[in-house]
C-alpha cells in the first residue's frame, strides 16, 4: 500500500513540474495588469487593388500603421484573411510597441496564377496581448479593409531612368493605376528600372532624384500589350562606384577597400555637394563618413577614389558599401550598394545558442514525459503485483470449502 501511495505520489509531482516547464517556456513572466489602447489605421483600407493573375503590387505608401495608445508596453501580432491564391505579405508580423508610440507596416499584395478572377475583399487584422505568469492575455484587436479585382488579362510595363545623354541613372521610378482624378501606386524602384504586370487601364510613371519630380508620363495599356518607357532624369548622379579590394604585399593579408567613383553632373554648376560613404557590417549599420568634404561641383562631374578601412579594423564577414550625395547637407541622390565578403566561409554551421534553442527545449520535454510515462509503468505494475498477492489465498480457501 506504501508503495502504491509513492508511485502515485511521483507520478502526480513529475506530470505537474511537466507543465509547469512547459508553461515557463511558452508563457514568459511580465506583468499582465496592462489595458488596451490599440490604434490602427494607414493607406491600405483606401485602396482599390486592381491586380492580373501572376503579379503583384509593391509600393511603400500602401502601409497599416499600429499604435500604442495606453500607458504600458504590449505586443502586437499581425494576420491577413485572403482568398485563395492571394498573399498579403506584411513588413513585420510579431513586435512590441512601447506606451505611446506607433509602427508602420508595408503592405505587398501578391496574386498567384491559381487565383480566381473577380471582386475580393481582403482584410488585415492586428491583435495586441500582454504575456505573464497566467499566460497570454488579450487586449483587444481592429482590423482594415480594401477591395481586390483580379482580372485574367494583363500587359506588361518597362520602364528605364535616364540622363539627358542617354546614360542609365539609379533613379526613383513609381507606377500609378489612374481612376478618375485617384491614382493608385502599384509599383516602386530605386534602381532607375522598373518592370510590372499590370491589368489593361490607364497608368502615369513618375521619375524621381532627390526627392524631387523631373519626368513623368501617362499611358493606357492594352490586354497583351508591352509598354517600354523612358524617363528623362538626368541631374547629378553616379554613373559608376566599384569596391578594389588590396592585400598586404608582404603577408597576403587583407588591408583596405578602395572606392571608386564617377559623379555625373548634366544639370549646372552645383556649391557646397558632400560625398559620403554608407556603410554596413552583416546587414546592420556599421557607420557614416564623409569622403568628399563640400565644393563646387563643374558640369559634366569628376573622377574620385577613397581608400577606406573600418574605424574599428576589419572583421571576418559580409560589408556593403553604398555613396550619398548631399547638396547643402541634404540628401540628393545615392549610388547602388556594393558587396565585399572578408574571410567568410559561406559552408560553416550556425552554432548560435538561439538556433539551438528550439531543439534543447524539444528534448528536455521528451526526457520528462519518457519518465513520467516510465515511472507510471511501474507504478501500475507495482499495483498489480500487490493485488495479486492480496487475492490468491482467498481464492484458495474459497476452493478447500467447496470440498
Amino acid at each position: 500500500m506504501k508503495i502504491a501511495r509513492l508511485g502515485k505520489i511521483i507520478t502526480i509531482w513529475l506530470v505537474c513540474c511537466t507543465l509547469v516547464f512547459l508553461a515557463a517556456g511558452f508563457f514568459p513572466d511580465s506583468p499582465v495588469n496592462a489595458q488596451g489602447g490599440l490604434g490602427f489605421s494607414g493607406t491600405f483600407n483606401g485602396q482599390i487593388f486592381e491586380i492580373p493573375q501572376g503579379s503583384s503590387v509593391s509600393a511603400p505608401s500602401v502601409d497599416v500603421v499600429v499604435f500604442n495608445q495606453g500607458d504600458e508596453i504590449i505586443s502586437i501580432n499581425m494576420s491577413s484573411q485572403a482568398p485563395a491564391g492571394v498573399n498579403i505579405i506584411l513588413s513585420e508580423i510579431d513586435f512590441d510597441l512601447a506606451p505611446h508610440t506607433y509602427k508602420s507596416l508595408s503592405v505587398d499584395i501578391d496574386v498567384t496564377m491559381t487565383a480566381s478572377p473577380g471582386d475580393h475583399q481582403i482584410i488585415i487584422v492586428a491583435q495586441s496581448y500582454k504575456t505573464g505568469v497566467s499566460g497570454i492575455q488579450l487586449l483587444g484587436s481592429a482590423s482594415q479593409s480594401a477591395n481586390l479585382k483580379i482580372t485574367g488579362e494583363s500587359g506588361t510595363v518597362s520602364v528605364q531612368a535616364i540622363s539627358p545623354d542617354g546614360t542609365p541613372v539609379p533613379a526613383t521610378i513609381r507606377l500609378f493605376r489612374q481612376v478618375g482624378s485617384n491614382k493608385y501606386e502599384l509599383a516602386y524602384s530605386e534602381t532607375g528600372i522598373l518592370n510590372a504586370t499590370v491589368s489593361p487601364g490607364s497608368y502615369i510613371v513618375e521619375g524621381y532624384v532627390g526627392g524631387e519630380l523631373l519626368d513623368e508620363e501617362s499611358f493606357d495599356i492594352a490586354a497583351d500589350e508591352t509598354k517600354s518607357l523612358t524617363l528623362t532624369v538626368g541631374t547629378i548622379y553616379f554613373s559608376q562606384f566599384d569596391v578594389l579590394e588590396y592585400s598586404n604585399t608582404d603577408t597576403g593579408e587583407f588591408a583596405y577597400a578602395e572606392m571608386v567613383y564617377t559623379v555625373r553632373n548634366v544639370y549646372e554648376q552645383v556649391d557646397n555637394v558632400s560625398i559620403w560613404l554608407e556603410v554596413k557590417y552583416d546587414n546592420e549599420s556599421l557607420e557614416q563618413r564623409m569622403i568628399d568634404p563640400p565644393n563646387t561641383l563643374s558640369l559634366d562631374g569628376a573622377n574620385r577614389r577613397y581608400p577606406y578601412i573600418p574605424t574599428d579594423g576589419w572583421s571576418d564577414g559580409s560589408y556593403s558599401f553604398k555613396l550619398i550625395l548631399k547638396i547643402d547637407n541634404e540628401t540628393y541622390t545615392s549610388s547602388a550598394e556594393r558587396q565585399l565578403d572578408v574571410g567568410v566561409d559561406n559552408g560553416s554551421p550556425d552554432t548560435g545558442n538561439d538556433s539551438n534553442m528550439p531543439l534543447i527545449v524539444g528534448i528536455v520535454c521528451a526526457v520528462v514525459l519518457l519518465l513520467d510515462i516510465a515511472f507510471y509503468m511501474i507504478y501500475r505494475s507495482r499495483k498489480r503485483h500487490l493485488e495479486g498477492k492480496h487475492t490468491h489465498p482467498e481464492t484458495k480457501k474459497h476452493n478447500t470449502r467447496k470440498k
